[in-house]
């Protein structure tokens, strides 16, 4: 998959790029640092994916209307320098841009936008990690080689924590998604979170939010390495986009 990512900061761009090909896609990053070499794509831009653009003037449409007049629909993912002026984020709003992030961002936080965007998890697939993906079609937590076979519920259960995350999930959400408002107690959800908490050992997704519901966390596993040594690795869940443009404008 190709992408074009214009952003002047050459560090944050070669430390998105290098966090992105560490999962599980590897990505055809093309780095610029000026607008004027987008310009110079011409009927090249057909063969982006996706355009990240961090643009001296983002309310400026120019640069979209360039793209799009140039038979390109890949959806375009702007990067805004910190700002305080909700009238900016309006008028992005109306421009229909397909997504918006604010720096300072962390790579895992764009790193999820970009799979939204891209349809590179969808609802039947997350990929967490390198390495780490859980298949909602096949019930499956996927470590490696390894394989964990969920039941129905506890899919139904992790694929929501999922979708929703960062955000905690209420009991109320639990019985209508997951048991279709099937009339069952407290200590039925707590059992069902539970037992996938020991599937899923020894990653430690899940977290209590003591009288709101439950949430994914970011967490650390251990891994032996050989007989003699052991190291840590750090599995970072990157933010997913909820629905829609909540995530993008929400000080609208």
């Amino acid at each position: 998959m190709k992408v074009l990512f214009l952003e002047p900061d050459r560090e944050l761009a070669d430390h998105v790029d290098v966090y992105l090909n560490g999962l599980r896609l590897k990505m055809n990053m093309k780095k610029i640092q000026s607008e004027e070499e987008i310009m110079q794509e011409g009927s090249s831009l057909l063969d982006y994916s996706l355009f990240i653009l961090n643009l001296k003037n983002p309310t400026d449409p120019s640069m979209m209307k360039f793209i799009r007049q140039r038979g390109s629909d890949a959806p375009i993912l702007l990067i805004l320098d910190k700002v305080a002026n909700s009238r900016m984020l309006q008028t992005l709003y109306y421009l229909s841009y397909d997504d918006v992030i604010i720096k300072d961002f962390s790579p895992d936080e764009i790193a999820f936008r970009i799979y939204k965007l891209c349809h590179i998890w969808n609802d039947d697939t997350f990929c967490l990690a390198k390495d780490v993906c859980f298949d909602f079609k096949n019930a499956l937590f996927i470590y490696k080689e390894d394989k964990i076979f969920l039941g129905r519920k506890e899919a139904l259960f992790l694929k929501y924590l999922l979708a929703k995350s960062p955000h905690i999930v209420s009991s109320d959400e639990i019985v209508c998604y997951v048991y279709h408002n099937e009339v069952i107690s407290q200590e039925r959800i707590r059992s069902l979170v539970r037992q996938l908490r020991a599937k899923l050992l020894p990653f430690h997704l899940i977290e209590t939010v003591k009288g709101e519901g439950y949430r994914i966390v970011n967490t650390k596993i251990e891994e032996e390495m050989d007989s003699t040594s052991s190291t840590i690795i750090k599995f970072c869940l990157p933010l997913l986009p909820v629905f829609a443009d909540s995530c993008l404008y929400a000080a609208l």
